[in-house]
Order: C-alpha cells, then sequence, then structure tokens
C-alpha cells in the first residue's frame, strides 16, 4: 500500500466511510478496509457475496436494498438508503448506503459503485431525541405533549368508525405529604410504582400517559364508559391495596379517577377537561373512587 493510498484508508477509517464495487462482468464485489469493518469483519477475512450481504442486512429492509440493487443494474439508476445490518457479534448497526451505475462503452451497465457510511450514533441520538420528546423519563409513559397527539387519532378513529372512545384523568391521593413526609425517592416510587399499574392493569391498545406531577391520564379508545370502569376499578384496588416502606414506617396510598365518553364535536381539549372535571367531582366526594360524571362506583 502506498502514503497516498495509506492516508487515504486512514481517512476514510476516520469518516467511518467504506468504499464498494460490484464488477457485473465478473460477478465479483470487492470492499475497502473500512467496508469489511463496518460490517463487523476483519478486512479481507472472506470475499464478499450479494447473498452474504443480503443475509447481513435487517430483514425488513433487505428487500428494500435488493430492489434498490435490481433498478441499479436493469435501469441504470442511482440510490441512496438508510438500511439496518446486524453484525457476526449480534449487534446492529445503521448504515447511509448509496450506489451509482457505470456503464461500458455500449451504454449497459457493468458496474456499481458506492459507499456505506456507519451512522449508529447519528439514530441512536436521533431515537433519544424522538423518546425524550414522546416519554416520559420518570415513568417511561407516553408524556402529555405526545398524548395530546395521539388523542386527537383516536378522535379521528371514533368518527371514521363510528366506534366509542373514553378517557380517564387521574391523580393521587394527598401525594405531596408523601414527599413532604418519606421525601422525593419515596415519590418518585410511588410514580414509578403507579405507572406501572397502569401499564399493566390497561389493554395494548389503550395509551396511559403522565400528565406532570402526579397527574396521570388513561385513553380507552372502542371502550364505553362502564367498560373503563371496571379497568379503572381493578386498578384503583390494587393500588389502595400495596404497601410501601418509609424509613421507619410503611404507608398505603390511593388514587382518584374521573371518566369521560367523547361525544360527536368534543375536541381533544374539551374530553380531556370533561374527565378532569370528573377527577374535581370525585375528590369532592371523598376521594380514592371512579366518578363518571354521576355517582361515584
Amino acid at each position: 500500500m502506498t502514503d497516498v493510498e495509506r492516508q487515504l484508508s486512514e481517512m476514510a477509517a476516520l469518516a467511518r466511510i467504506g468504499n464498494w464495487e460490484f464488477d457485473l462482468m465478473n460477478d465479483q464485489i470487492r470492499w475497502s478496509e473500512e467496508t469489511f469493518r463496518i460490517f463487523g469483519l476483519e478486512p479481507g477475512a472472506h470475499e464478499p457475496d450479494f447473498a452474504d450481504i443480503l443475509l447481513s442486512i435487517h430483514p425488513e429492509d433487505a428487500p428494500l436494498f435488493d430492489r434498490a440493487i435490481h433498478r441499479a443494474v436493469t435501469a441504470g439508476e442511482s440510490y441512496r438508503l438508510d438500511l439496518r445490518i446486524r453484525c457476526p457479534n449480534g449487534g446492529q448497526k445503521h448504515i447511509h448506503a448509496q450506489g451509482s451505475p457505470v456503464c461500458d462503452p455500449d451504454r449497459r451497465v457493468a458496474r456499481i459503485i458506492g459507499t456505506v457510511l456507519d451512522i449508529t450514533e447519528r439514530k441512536l441520538a436521533e431515537q433519544k431525541l424522538l423518546a425524550d420528546a414522546t416519554y416520559d423519563a420518570l415513568t417511561g409513559l407516553v408524556n402529555r405533549r405526545a398524548l395530546y397527539e395521539k388523542l386527537e387519532g383516536s378522535i379521528q378513529t371514533a368518527k371514521r368508525k363510528d366506534t366509542p372512545l373514553v378517557v380517564c384523568v387521574s391523580d393521587i391521593d394527598k401525594f405531596k405529604g408523601v414527599n413532604d413526609t418519606f421525601g422525593h425517592a419515596a415519590g418518585d416510587e410511588v410514580l414509578i410504582t403507579y405507572a406501572r399499574l397502569l401499564r399493566d392493569g390497561t389493554r395494548e391498545s389503550d395509551i396511559p400517559a403522565r400528565l406532570g406531577g402526579d397527574e396521570f391520564c388513561i385513553v380507552f379508545p372502542r371502550a364505553t364508559a362502564p367498560q373503563a370502569v371496571v379497568c379503572l376499578e381493578r386498578i384503583r384496588q390494587r393500588f389502595q391495596d400495596m404497601e410501601f416502606r418509609g424509613a421507619s414506617n410503611s404507608y398505603s396510598v390511593t388514587a382518584t379517577f374521573g371518566v369521560a365518553q367523547w361525544t360527536e364535536g368534543m375536541t381533544v381539549k374539551e374530553l380531556v377537561e370533561a374527565a378532569d372535571q370528573a377527577l374535581y367531582r370525585a375528590k369532592e366526594h371523598g376521594r380514592n373512587c371512579v366518578w363518571t360524571g354521576a355517582v361515584p362506583s
């Protein structure tokens, strides 16, 4: 390897860019050292084969890559794709792959040349940003902003399919006292436990969320108020029966629920406010109950 080639190889490694060439006339694939590294292989470990490459690409992405190569060979089209690849050590990487056909004097595609760029760090950063914008950091539940977006979709589905929709707003009774008496770490434990109860006690299609502080919300698509109340009563009872341990003694905590059923014309804001009003009425009638707008159940 010449000094220039060595410098180019070092620069490619630094940039995490691999080069490759697919010689269609000889059915031969050539990879640069960095391409091997990106695929989790020792440089020159074996002769690259198109079938092996397809197997290393995530099954959901492999058909996309296969079609791109086919279009490059048959129609002379370049491509740019983001793909997931599976490494021999069981890990997964994200790559940006691009390729361009090279024609012979008779204007037939003779080669495809391209690059692969390791974009794993960027993709993970993007996923973290999305998670931070969607989920509550403490409980892992959907946050307020994401809940309102999902609830808007649920309302549109209820309109289109003429199905019922229920929203519940809930908070933990006298939660400030938990923080004041046992400390914020104990308060966080209560919040995390309650969030887990909401997640485990509802259907996969339901949407439990943390609105902020000790206030939570659950969206029940395709459910009536009585059906939601049955579910919420189970959660209420389980939470009431739990025992939390403080520094010198144990204690229990309860929660109160307000339920509202969507009716034609109600907006997201109006529906959540209706459930919030039901919660307020439940607190007026003693807390630790599920209020549906008439009498607490």
